[in-house]
């Protein structure tokens, strides 16, 4: 995001396509949305949405290194664990939003094809 804001002089359409876990692009992102018209492709994977029952599961978490052990098998750490997925994309989403950028999600699970084709004929009219 910083590397558009610095070479693309005039206003362009950038593509961003990104899982949106890492933090720390929020104040570029938000710069670069002032200049340019950015379309946020959003990649998903459903495992990241909803944890299937598998016993006891060590998660890490990327940046920091911190480890956690879960027992998967049990309904309410399922349903936390989905539960944070849901607020993290709703929280990605409206953080997009109030920049002015489009969102688009793209499951890891199907072809990006359809979610692009409807994004651009909705964009169309819109325009």
């Amino acid at each position: 995001v910083q590397f558009v804001s610095r070479i693309a002089r005039r206003r362009s359409v950038v593509f961003l396509i990104s899982d949106f876990f890492a933090s720390g692009y929020e104040a570029a992102l938000r710069v670069a949305a002032r200049r340019h018209d950015i379309i946020a492709l959003a990649l998903t994977d459903p495992r990241e949405a909803e944890l299937a029952p598998a016993g006891l599961v060590e998660l890490a978490d990327a940046e920091t290194g911190e480890r956690l052990l879960i027992d998967s098998d049990d309904p309410s750490v399922r349903q936390q664990y989905a539960s944070a997925a849901r607020r993290r994309q709703a929280e990605r989403r409206r953080f997009l939003s109030s920049l002015g950028v489009d969102e688009v999600s793209i499951r890891t699970d199907r072809s990006y094809v359809e979610p692009l084709m409807t994004f651009f004929r909705a964009r169309s009219q819109r325009r």
